[in-house]
């Protein structure tokens, strides 16, 4: 059971889906200076436009609610492996984050809200990822049977594509280059089932073998490539 709540987290986490509900932000005034540094005008479009919008975007697959899934799974799991405790963190913030983007449109307003977006955005990037690579390698080393073992690189392959797609895809995002986000977008649906499928038949293996630590489990995978 720890495992496909894992795997629903993740689903919910790793897949946006945005719509408008009709709330808008109020007008924002982004112009000045942050200290001493004037923020370019591309900068502040970018960032109020293409990372905001003009609406509250809600997202269909919340990040609040996979991270909650995934916070079960791994508190069911952390006998099994004590390395999962490290993801807890980066599962905390990545759903405050979540949250904050969304509301800071209201909160301030001048330059700082340009700081404050770009802030929250590619932080909770940087810890939704780092959040998914503990959950994701704590797994497979808690699920390291041999008969498994093959599985597991599969599932890790499949995760690092979804990681490249998501780190192109905020970058895309940002500029606004939103045709081209809908290639990767395609490519992070498939990966993401590829290795959600591989997650999920991991199942049956926890606990069946001493757990692997993540250190051993990358030293493993840089052995295999060779």
């Amino acid at each position: 059971m720890a495992v496909i709540l894992i795997a629903i987290g993740m689903l919910l986490t790793g897949i946006d889906i945005h719509g408008q509900f009709g709330i808008w932000y109020p007008a924002f005034h982004v112009e000045g200076a942050v200290g001493k540094y004037e923020l370019s005008e591309s900068i502040r479009l970018y960032t109020t436009k293409n990372i905001l919008g003009n609406e509250v975007q809600v997202d269909f697959l919340p990040d609040v609610l996979g991270c909650l899934f995934i916070l079960a799974g791994v508190c069911m799991l952390v006998k099994y492996n004590r390395q999962f405790l490290l993801s807890i963190p980066f599962i905390v913030a990545t759903a405050v984050l979540s949250v904050l983007l969304r509301v800071s449109g209201f909160i301030t307003q001048g330059p700082d809200l340009v700081i404050w977006i770009l802030a929250c955005y590619f932080l909770q990037i940087a810890c939704e990822l780092f959040m998914e690579y503990f959950v994701i390698y704590c797994t497979a080393g808690a699920t390291d049977a041999l008969v498994n073992q093959a599985t597991n690189t599969r599932m890790l392959f499949g995760w690092w594509i979804t990681v490249l797609c998501r780190v192109y895809m905020s970058f895309l995002t940002f500029v606004g280059h939103f045709g081209v986000k809908r290639w990767y977008q395609v490519v992070l649906g498939l990966a993401t089932l590829f290795f959600l499928y591989h997650l999920f038949t991991t199942r049956k293996y926890v606990g069946l073998s001493k757990p692997l630590k993540i250190g051993e489990r990358r030293l493993r995978s840089r052995k295999e490539k060779l």
